[in-house]
């Protein structure tokens, strides 16, 4: 089934990004005059209408609406939520009164928080222990990047490639990497292609077990939140020895990959290995416990429930699509990933049923899955040729003297937490004329929101780290 994953309005004209046959397509919409008219098509997700085409409207007041009409997914009913004499209503905190009543209140967290965490303002609705809805605003964290790449050449447009949400590096500069390269003529070796890929589940991985320790210390597990929180340094070390950099900055640029030549093509290939043994031998039997402790599945089957259908009515993508029972992966049949086997999901429905079990079973299940198939292709990446490019001036002679042709380019990734999509609109220069960039987490913080309904107030922590979510990417 497909489903609008992205919206944007490039010179006058929309454009509408389709996830379809395990692929993300551009296509112009001509049916569409005006902003407005996406927010009336059911089509096309609330959240990511406002993060496309939002302006500043100020405080929003919500106060005197019956608190059903406040939470209805029916576009008539609650227009007037969304937009105001015409103008697309953003999604950034500007101040925020919702209805509840008698008998509730209303409970605010955030922007500041205790520790060392992105800011967003999360307004919980709380009757007694238990949330009637909660309502998330983000923009805390606007830095500019769409702006600052305007008018900018690759060799500076790069770099920020990989500051749009730090976590996902690598999966942004191979977007970005692919976009100049289409634009540019260049083609890749497959083996370049296939290590970029290598870097992407690498970077899977790594936050992967970060996650699961989180979520280990949420429930108050330690002997898997100790272990993760150590041996995550196996997979942002392998990813150290590869490319010099923890997380993988600077290793992806247009047309090539640098990696560390610090070590020699043998000792790349052979530290795969010591991943592996670290994971299982000191990661994976943690796992295992912890999934077999009864306590530990009470706690979390059957918390923070989002369905088949709310992913298809909203679009959300991903890690949090799969943990639902959708099947969506940008990775089946794609020429990066000779060879990839889908999760089971739907012969395993039970442990993909959309709560924390889920979205905690399914980091442990693509840790697996990304392990067995970089292994399994491990021998197919020339490592000697990858080590022995010395070829630094690349990026440099591209620009010099390549020829760009002019136009909209698009590139979408399927990275740790889904799908992420960027489109670049060049002059003739091959300079950025404008962009559109759709972090996955654009449309699963609505998840979030929906999958606390009915929760405890204490739950909140445990399903928020659950989804881990961006707030950098959304806030660009």
């Amino acid at each position: 089934m497909e489903k609008i994953t992205g919206v944007t309005n490039f010179d006058g004209v929309y454009h509408h990004y389709v996830f379809r046959d395990q692929k993300i397509v551009r296509e112009e919409v001509i049916s569409k005059k005006s902003n407005i008219d996406f927010l009336l098509d059911t089509k096309y997700p609330v959240w990511l209408v406002r993060h496309a085409f939002g302006q500043d409207m100020g405080e929003e007041d919500y106060s005197e609406l019956k608190e059903e009409d406040y939470l209805s997914d029916n576009r008539g009913k609650n227009l007037s939520l969304h937009q105001k004499t015409g103008i697309v209503r953003d999604l950034v905190y500007h101040g925020l009164q919702v209805p509840f009543q008698a008998g509730t209140y209303s409970h605010a967290v955030g922007p500041i928080h205790a520790g060392i965490i992105e800011p967003g303002h999360f307004r919980f609705i709380v009757e007694g222990e238990d949330i009637r809805h909660l309502t998330i605003r983000l923009g805390f964290q606007y830095r500019g990047i769409r702006e600052k790449i305007k008018g900018k050449p690759m060799s500076a447009v790069m770099p920020f490639s990989e500051t749009i949400s730090g976590d996902t590096s690598v999966g942004y500069a191979i977007a970005f990497s692919k976009i100049y390269e289409e634009m540019y003529g260049i083609e890749v070796p497959k083996n370049v292609a296939l290590f970029r890929s290598f870097l992407i589940e690498l970077e899977r991985i790594a936050v992967h077990i970060g996650d699961l320790g989180g979520i280990s210390e949420d429930i108050g597990y330690y002997p898997l939140y100790g272990v993760c929180v150590t041996d995550r340094g196996a997979a942002l070390g392998l990813m150290e020895i590869w490319t010099g950099n923890r997380f993988g900055k600077a290793a992806v640029r247009p047309g090539r990959v640098r990696v560390n030549k610090r070590i020699s093509a043998k000792q790349a290939k052979d530290a795969f290995f010591n991943l592996k043994k670290v994971y299982f031998k000191r990661v994976r039997p943690q796992i295992l416990r912890a999934l077999s402790v009864s306590t530990l599945k009470e706690r979390m089957q059957g918390c923070g429930f989002i369905s088949e259908l709310d992913v298809q009515k909203n679009g959300f993508l991903g890690m949090v699509a799969r943990m639902a029972g959708v099947s969506d992966d940008l990775r089946i049949n794609h020429p990066d990933y000779p060879g990839w086997i889908p999760l089971p999901i739907q012969e395993e429905h039970h442990h993909y049923n959309g709560d924390v079990w889920a979205r905690m079973y399914i980091r442990y299940a693509e840790i697996e899955q990304s392990l067995n198939w970089m292994e399994s292709h491990l021998e197919e990446i020339n490592w000697e040729s990858l080590w022995s490019d010395t070829d630094n001036h690349f990026g440099n002679q591209i620009e010099k003297n390549g020829k760009p042709k002019p136009g909209i380019y698009t590139a979408s990734v399927e990275a740790w937490r889904g799908p992420l999509l960027v489109s670049l609109d060049f002059d003739n220069e091959g300079f950025v004329k404008n962009s559109y960039i759709r972090d996955p987490s654009v449309l699963n913080w609505h998840a979030l929101e929906l999958a606390v309904r009915g929760e405890q107030v204490g739950d909140f922590p445990l399903n928020n780290k659950s989804f881990n979510l961006s707030y950098v990417g959304f806030d660009l």
